[in-house]
């Protein structure tokens, strides 16, 4: 399952991957190509297939717009066969660029504006409702940590391309970030070393210093 599929931009690369995708969005006539499985969905409300129907679910730039986070990963295991794979994608938050647009303005991301019911709230195509935009943004330690509570084991966390800025921000910023997660995490994790080193790799992998973009896989224990 592709949700949101979108434009359908993953369907070939799903395909690619050895896979019969179903794409799953609210606007489903651009979203695959005509005559594939296609579903109107509000990811919203209760997704509507059976329980272990997918053998994996792709949530590509969705979950940030989602209000209940924990609700939509529920409903990624319902509908995840046991051992399945569920792959996000979300901007990242741990990166040095946003980390200093988060502690200069308060927004990770500055080319965006803040958070306004204006900047990030659209009618729908369709006129009968609207869309909301990066308003319930989400970093990978908060991820993993709901992935964790809904049965999932987090299987890696990468990203795709690197962001210019957070390089560039290394040599100023990278000893001072290193130390203080360390700290924080001896202080927070010292009887739970498996735990402090999970998130040790998370905030401090070159991944998540610098990429653009999250990119968590998942397992769906059982």
């Amino acid at each position: 399952m592709d949700l949101p599929a979108g434009a359908g931009v993953n369907w070939q690369g799903i395909k690619d991957a050895g896979f019969g995708p179903v794409a799953a969005d609210l606007f489903p006539d651009h979203s695959a190509p005509h005559g594939e499985e296609r579903h109107r969905v509000d990811f919203n409300e209760p997704l509507p297939f059976a329980d272990e129907r997918f053998a994996a679910v792709l949530c590509s730039e969705g979950i940030e717009h989602h209000p209940a986070q924990g609700q939509l990963i529920a409903e990624f295991s319902r509908v995840l066969k046991p051992g399945g794979n569920l792959l996000i994608t979300t901007p990242n938050l741990l990166s040095l660029r946003a980390r200093v647009s988060f502690l200069m303005t308060g927004h990770y991301n500055t080319k965006w504006g803040p958070l306004t019911e204006v900047s990030q709230r659209w009618p729908s195509k369709d006129g009968t409702g609207y869309f909301i935009g990066h308003a319930h943004m989400i970093d990978a330690l908060e991820l993993r940590f709901v992935l964790k509570l809904h049965g999932f084991s987090v299987l890696s966390a990468t990203t795709a391309k690197y962001s210019a800025s957070s390089v560039l921000l290394a040599p100023l910023l990278f000893i001072p970030v290193w130390l203080a997660a360390k700290r924080f995490l001896r202080r927070e994790l010292s009887d739970d070393s498996e735990i402090r080193r999970d998130l040790n790799r998370l905030l401090l992998s070159p991944d998540m210093l610098f990429g653009k973009k999250l990119i968590m896989l998942a397992r769906k224990v059982g």
